[in-house]
């Protein structure tokens, strides 16, 4: 086999990483693989190109470097590939293995696992050693052993009252065991929080008083210890991170605080999917008394009667709570007493909005809904047709795609019987590449045609699920007061307060 361009491969995972592996760190591949091609005679002089997919499941085969290289390969850029195990390549040992006995074969591309021996070149003709596809099939039953420790280790941890999260809890911090202790920092910012909510302080009028006092909220706080990291740094520098209603509300319903782990409520998905899924009741860990109390149990009960009270109407509903801003900074606007106010207009240098009257914004507001839900029931009659027609379009490409993926499957079996033919020596060279070129054509055309196809009918089932998402029903509505609240919630962004009172309505449903 001629070989010209020579392709490293080089995978890292996230289950290698936690294994502690440092073999197969990326670097380490690299020098191996490097190593081997200086000693390979053959293949020294060749162009090199490298692929890394760092941070990647070898239970899949949708990574970017992975992708990129095969696209090489199927252009003709590169005619040999290079790994430092099967593994690296893939743990998929189905997949695996039709790349090694089939596609590779077909492509006219050299394969190497330098530790595990392999080289296609020494099988041409023949049918590879058995331990090659039982190797593969071990290494996928490894991936999921090393997923499956990891679980164990951590459900191990869970039960002696171990803290497994990232960042531990605000008012807490974790020992060099892994437990959590109390931090003499926060605890105390705790602890006040639970006794005024008790004393009749509202959440909105609490959190007032922190940010008055200049107390860093729970984020403020993580940045200032230094962690947050990497991405989740970026996203809370520069920004102003204030103590909001639903950060102490998130605290008051957190029973940590009393001294209980409960944790597992999430787990992980199928091997390779990247998704967490909702673990059932009996797979979750509840310790007691895995850590010092912060918050007593009765306090904590009391809070909790007091908040299910007020969840459940006694507390009075107001009808643009949580939607007023300040059209000059953005921010909310505080409802006192019977008016609307920018909090931060002290601090600021936009004096000119005016605090507003709760009625008279509420009238604006309405009057503006009921104009917009008029217009809304019209746009639905227009939208249920435009979704009919969707449909009707979508179910006459569905016979297409279907007749699509046979001819294709059909057109990917017969490239393949040439290459048997051209192997058993019924036909010539010349002749073998003349067709499989041609052949090739015909099969690039109608993957093409396939993409396209599949590509419509996702489209068209995309806009049915957003026209269905944007209806709105004007009977779901009717009623008294709640329902109005929950009607704007369902349409409006915000409310908006400008110099002069000038009120600009934001909506959901508008581009």
């Amino acid at each position: 086999m001629d070989v010209t361009t020579v392709a490293l491969y080089m995978r890292l995972s996230r289950e290698d990483d936690d294994v502690k592996d440092e073999s197969n760190s990326i670097s380490n591949q690299r020098k191996l693989l490097l190593g081997f091609l200086k000693k390979k005679q053959e293949l020294a002089g060749n162009s090199t190109v490298q692929y890394v997919d760092d941070g990647y499941s070898g239970t899949g085969f949708e990574r970017p470097g992975f992708v990129e290289m095969m696209d090489g390969v199927k252009k003709g850029k590169i005619q040999c590939i290079i790994v430092k195990d099967f593994s690296r390549f893939g743990r998929d040992y189905i997949e695996l293995g039709d790349y090694i006995e089939h596609i590779f074969p077909f492509m006219q591309v050299r394969f190497i696992a330098v530790n595990d021996g392999y080289d296609s070149e020494e099988y041409k003709g023949k049918t590879p050693d058995i331990d090659v596809p039982f190797r593969n099939l071990a290494y996928s039953l490894y991936s999921q052993d090393i997923s499956d420790k990891i679980k164990s280790a951590l459900d191990v941890r869970r039960k002696k009252g171990l803290y497994v999260g990232s960042i531990p809890l605000y008012g807490y911090q974790r020992d060099k065991e892994g437990f959590l202790t109390p931090d003499e920092e926060t605890k105390g910012i705790v602890q006040r929080i639970y006794r005024e909510y008790l004393s009749g302080t509202g959440l909105t009028e609490l959190a007032r008083k922190l940010n008055g006092e200049g107390i860093p909220s729970p984020k403020q706080h993580k940045i200032y210890k230094g962690l947050l990291r990497g991405e989740k740094k970026k996203s809370f520098e520069g920004k102003n991170c204030f103590w909001l209603p639903t950060t102490l509300h998130q605290i008051l319903r957190n029973e940590t605080y009393t001294g209980v782990l409960s944790s597992g409520a999430y787990k992980s998905g199928p091997l390779g999917s990247g998704k967490r899924v909702f673990a059932p009741e009996e797979e979750r860990v509840r310790v007691e008394n895995a850590h010092p109390a912060i918050i007593d149990k009765d306090i904590f009960k009391e809070v909790q009667e007091k908040m299910h009270t007020k969840k459940h109407g006694e507390e009075k509903q107001f009808l643009l709570k949580g939607l007023v801003r300040c059209g000059e900074c953005g921010r909310l606007m505080v409802r006192e007493k019977t008016r609307f106010r920018c909090r931060y207009q002290q601090f600021t240098d936009h004096r000119n909005v005016e605090s507003i009257p709760e009625a008279e914004l509420e009238g604006i507001v309405w009057k503006a809904v009921e104009i917009q839900l008029r217009l809304l029931e019209e746009k639905k009659v227009v939208s249920q047709r435009e979704k009919e027609l969707c449909e009707e379009k979508r179910k006459k490409l569905l016979p297409e795609i279907k007749k699509k993926k046979v001819q294709a499957e059909k057109k990917r079996e017969e490239i393949k019987q040439l290459y048997h033919q051209y192997r058993q020596g019924k036909m010539g060279k010349a002749e073998y590449l003349a067709r499989k070129k041609w052949e090739g054509n015909l099969a690039e055309e109608l993957e093409t045609e396939l993409v396209g196809l599949e590509a419509e009918g996702k489209r068209l089932q995309q806009r049915m699920e957003e026209i269905d998402a944007n209806s709105v029903s004007i009977m779901e509505w009717l009623g008294g007061r709640e329902d109005k609240r929950k009607l704007l919630q369902c349409l409006v962004e915000s409310v908006d307060v400008n110099a002069g009172n000038v009120v600009r309505i934001r909506w959901r449903f508008i581009e």
